[in-house]
């Protein structure tokens, strides 16, 4: 019978499991079935379907033994609501019932997908030729004659109930698995998008870092060591090319302690802040204006084709600085005397540059206020 190639390969499941999972293991004298061999493994449910309520007592007697839950219906088409609900490790069927008898319930439920794999054992008081042709044609499993002797029925229950149990349970077990991947997973992106955003959290800092390392505190413009960065690439690039040149401006504001002594540092601060926006309206973008501290700038003008060049730029910065400036405590007007070096082949270093341009800004300031100075080494 179909049965006994079940109980066939119950054996070699038992012999593979050994090596496996002792949770999933078949053991080869499972026909007995005993409670304490199953209590690891998932509860399954068999379906008892007869027409006769002291025949599914019976029934749920014999089967009692194996732990599962048991669910009765007492026509056929009490059967096909019940496999609705829930999936079958096995069904115990009647083959006489009024209404839909055993033949056509089973027809029936090999149409539907949830119940067209559920093994179908016929029980039956008449024990016809006929009909076990017709079951085992039919698809039935097995076909048992009433009475039938409960430890066979319980073992042949068994068999399938051992099939679906493992079944059951390596699904549970693929599930559980899929239910860690997708945890970890989500836990691995989760880290990512932190340790990403500590990335970019730190590359800020440190172009903050950078920032305050080239930058002025009090009004943003670049300090000095970035504007001699800037200025030794001019004066090597001139070097190298010819052109264009380059030409750098020291600005002393005139009068600023007077404003700081009248008016106080926070004043004197807004001051140099508003100071240092109209220098950057009177430049190019390719211009560099710095502040070295305290009311002294320097500007580098790339890329002037003459002096005339930068000495509109020192025009643009006086206009620039004459009209009054509003501070806390009211309005003050300021002007700035201006030094102005041309890069030349004589220059080697940026420094030096900076040097006769601040020579050049003195001999500016001693002239009176608001004056331009070019140096000249004949000066």
């Amino acid at each position: 019978m179909m049965v006994d190639a079940y109980i066939d390969l119950l054996s070699s499941l038992a012999q593979m499991s050994r090596s496996v999972s002792p949770r999933l293991a078949v053991t080869e004298d499972s026909l007995a079935v005993p409670r304490t061999q199953t209590r690891d493994l998932p509860q399954v449910s068999v379906l008892l379907v007869d027409d006769r309520p002291e025949n599914l007592v019976t029934l749920e007697a014999v089967l009692e033994p194996l732990g599962q839950k048991l669910v009765q219906a007492r026509s056929g088409g009490a059967a096909l609501q019940a496999v609705l609900a829930e999936q079958f490790a096995v069904i115990l069927m009647d083959i006489r019932m009024p209404d839909l008898d055993g033949f056509e319930t089973l027809a029936l439920l090999r149409t539907r997908k949830l119940s067209r794999h559920i093994p179908i054992i016929f029980l039956t008081g008449h024990a016809e030729h006929e009909d076990q042709l017709r079951s085992y044609a039919s698809g039935a499993v097995d076909i048992l004659q009433k009475p039938f002797d409960p430890a066979t029925l319980r073992a042949k229950v068994g068999v399938f109930v051992h099939l679906r149990q493992n079944e059951v349970a390596l699904q549970m077990a693929r599930d559980e698995l899929e239910s860690r991947v997708v945890e970890r997973t989500r836990e691995l992106a989760t880290a990512n998008a932190a340790l990403e955003l500590e990335i970019e959290r730190r590359k800020e800092i440190e172009r903050q870092l950078i920032e305050q390392a080239h930058r002025d505190a009090l009004t943003g413009l670049a300090n000095r060591k970035l504007l001699l960065e800037h200025l030794r690439h001019a004066v090597a690039r001139f070097h190298r090319q010819g052109k264009p040149r380059s030409a750098v401006m020291m600005i002393d504001l005139d009068r600023f302690k007077e404003v700081n002594d009248s008016y106080g540092h926070l004043a004197g601060d807004q001051l140099l802040v508003e100071v240092a926006r109209r220098f950057e309206r009177c430049l190019r973008d390719v211009d560099t204006a710095a502040r070295f501290g305290g009311d002294e700038f320097a500007i580098l003008l790339d890329g002037v084709d003459d002096l005339r060049d930068a000495t509109l730029v020192a025009d643009r910065i006086h206009a620039a600085l004459a009209k009054p400036i509003a501070i806390e405590g009211g309005e003050v007007a300021i002007s700035a005397s201006i030094g102005i070096a041309l890069v030349d082949t004589d220059y080697e270093r940026g420094e030096d540059l900076l040097r006769d341009a601040d020579t050049a800004l003195y001999r500016a300031k001693e002239a009176g206020r608001a004056r331009t100075d070019v140096f000249s080494p004949e000066a």
